[in-house]
């Protein structure tokens, strides 16, 4: 017979060591001159300093 699963065995899961960020940023097109949003999902680890991996991802994205 199959346990049935509560609300506190549900809260009891182990937590992530990171943390998810969705970033959207906008980039030049080079053929039509447009402006195009870019939307990308980040992890963060736990303890890390968010805007410098923001920062670092987007200097990335856009070379």
């Amino acid at each position: 017979m199959a346990k049935t699963q509560s609300f506190g065995d549900k809260s009891k899961k182990k937590g992530s060591d990171f943390k998810v960020a969705k970033l959207v940023y906008s980039v030049k097109s080079e053929k039509t001159n447009a402006w195009k949003f870019m939307e990308k999902n980040v992890r963060i680890p736990n303890g890390e300093n968010e805007q410098k991996i923001l920062s670092d991802y987007i200097s990335k994205a856009t070379k």
